[in-house]
């Protein structure tokens, strides 16, 4: 579907579900919905992004298919949140080594015989050595690592805040509306217990079309593991700069908990949402988006699992190998990251923001009147 038509059929379905606002008490999407009377590209986006894909809104309704209104916002929703994902990020399209399933296999490989020579050449090729110290900089010295992991990371990081500084424009316009500490304490408070993925109060209607709280249970495990590894990788640089402490750490320091926990926490929530997403009805939503969420999933059990194997790994003869295997997937990760999945978290905490602000304004303009 062209983008204009797309734009249209959204605007056709929103505005039947503007007069009807049965699913108001649903999400935040119908009350910011009913804000607008007239629908800019701009709002449409915002709401889309806004959605948490809970698909109660679509059980409840009793315009869908076979009724002649046809409604669906569910699927408009992700083939909107698809639009969004292609449009803003800028280059365009991912560098031609990393497109495609081949591209990423033949990338995979390409930065684990990296590792591998960088290894011969500044280590002696520990990494057919076997464990000395279970160190990390055994295979690879520590400024290397470093380098090879935050080139990637960084590209990454200003690509996605390129796309972001886009999408607001298009969706509010005001950059200085950026500022409300207001508005952010209230967006984080949300997004860190996931209030919008509750679906009227019982759980999303994703699995079968049944309300249920397994999917924000593994959102939360999946969310909360990731942050636990990023804590685990902060708390390790902080040990090694300023305490001079270095790798291995012992298996009771902040390091190794943290990343531990946080490893066994998101492999659990992504093998849920695997299941969850198997039993899911493919009519709500996209085969690319679908392929997506897949993507994103495995992609996040792989480094997990890698991770926990590292760990497990390090006194044996396994640990170089292994090491090798997490890395590449790692640097791989780090740069195809703004052309995934991944960055659907960041559109709409930005789309979460803009609501509160706008509930803010319209409360202030109550009080006025």
């Amino acid at each position: 579907m062209l983008f204009d038509d797309l734009f249209a059929e959204a605007e056709r379905q929103l505005n039947v579900c503007n007069s009807c606002r049965y699913c108001a008490g649903y999400c935040p999407v119908w009350p910011a919905l009913e804000l607008r009377t007239a629908m800019t590209q701009g709002d449409i986006t915002h709401l889309s992004n806004l959605c948490h894909d809970c698909r109660d809104c679509f059980t409840a309704c009793m315009y869908t298919a076979p009724h002649e209104f046809d409604i669906n916002p569910p699927a408009i929703f992700t083939q909107l949140r698809e639009r969004t994902y292609a449009h803003y990020v800028w280059p365009a399209r991912v560098p031609a080594v990393l497109r495609g399933r081949r591209g990423l296999a033949a990338a995979f490989l390409a930065i684990g015989a990296l590792l591998v020579a960088l290894s011969v050449l500044t280590t002696g090729g520990a990494v057919f050595a076997g464990p000395q110290t279970g160190s990390a900089y055994e295979l690879i010295g520590h400024l290397l690592m470093i380098a090879i992991v935050a080139v990637p990371a960084l590209w990454s990081v200003g690509v996605m805040f390129t796309a972001l500084a886009r999408y607001w424009k298009d969706t509010h316009g005001q950059f200085r509306d950026l500022l409300n500490g207001r508005a952010w304490a209230a967006c984080l408070n949300q997004s860190a217990r996931m209030t919008h993925q509750t679906g009227a109060e019982e759980g999303c209607a994703y699995e079968e079309n049944e309300p249920s709280v397994n999917r924000r249970r593994a959102h939360h495990l999946v969310m909360y593991g990731f942050l636990l590894t990023i804590v685990s990788t902060t708390s390790a640089a902080v040990e090694e700069n300023f305490f001079g402490q270095q790798p291995p750490y012992p298996y009771l320091s902040v390091p190794v908990i943290t990343g531990t926990v946080g490893g066994i926490m998101a492999t659990i929530g992504c093998v849920v949402l695997i299941r969850l997403k198997k039993r899911s009805d493919a009519f709500q939503t996209t085969p690319t988006m679908r392929r997506a969420d897949y993507g994103l999933l495995w992609a996040l059990l792989a480094l997990m699992v890698s991770g926990l194997l590292v760990l497990l790994t390090r006194t044996t003869v396994a640990f170089g190998p292994i090491l090798v295997v997490h890395l590449a997937a790692v640097i791989v990760a780090f740069g195809i990251m703004p052309y995934t999945k991944f960055v659907h978290w960041t559109y709409r905490v930005l789309a979460v923001y803009k609501d509160n602000l706008e509930r803010t304004r319209s409360r202030r303009e109550l009080v006025k009147v």
